[in-house]
């Protein structure tokens, strides 16, 4: 029962010899390093002597140099580049640089897509106007394709084709040919069709 006690007294004595070895080495570490500074004051033959300190300051501050003019460092050189050369093509004059630049060029507007329409009536007449009483531009065939402006009149119009009485729009067009005007609603179709009710 008394040999565990023995064994961690000697663990403990050990340890603790171990301790002071290292506190000792460490404090004689100490003191050869602070014995080989050297004196900051000391004459080196080099900057400032030590007769150039002043052994008190006014103000109880550090002291300061005296008759001894300021070291001025010059400038590091500044690495230029040259500047940047376009090369041009033989043959070719440069441009200069401050000449106003060309704008890009400006790209076509798409150009508008109209929607085809099929005439329904045979000798569908188009019109100037929007109105049964303007001038006639041109008869249209059955069948024959046009083009509608995007265009329509503001009130629809009610007319009698024969058999039958429509309320509809007037319609603008444009024919193959380049002609343009106004066409009843009823006479035109987004389907090849014959309209039935209109008197021939």
């Amino acid at each position: 029962m008394k040999l565990p006690k023995l064994e961690s007294l000697i663990i403990t004595v050990f340890f603790l010899c171990i301790g002071l070895w290292a506190i000792s080495k460490c404090a004689s570490k100490r003191s050869q390093l602070g014995s080989t500074t050297p004196d900051p004051v000391e004459n080196t033959g080099e900057g400032v002597e030590a007769s150039d300190l002043s052994t008190t300051t006014p103000d109880g501050g550090l002291p300061k140099l005296q008759n001894q003019p300021l070291p001025v460092a010059e400038p590091a050189p500044v690495a230029t580049q040259p500047p940047a050369t376009k090369t041009t093509p033989p043959g070719t004059i440069p441009k200069l640089t401050n000449e106003p630049q060309e704008a890009p060029a400006k790209t076509a507007a798409p150009a508008e897509t109209y929607s085809s329409l099929f005439v329904t009536i045979n000798g569908l007449k188009m019109r100037k106007e929007p109105n049964l009483k303007a001038a006639v531009v041109t008869r249209l065939k059955l069948d024959e394709e046009v083009f509608f402006l995007n265009e329509k009149s503001e009130k629809p119009e009610e007319i009698n084709l024969g058999y039958e009485t429509v309320t509809e729009y007037w319609v603008k067009v444009r024919t193959k040919s380049g002609k343009e005007g106004w066409v009843f609603g009823a006479g035109v179709h987004y389907y090849k069709m014959k309209r039935k009710g209109v008197m021939e």
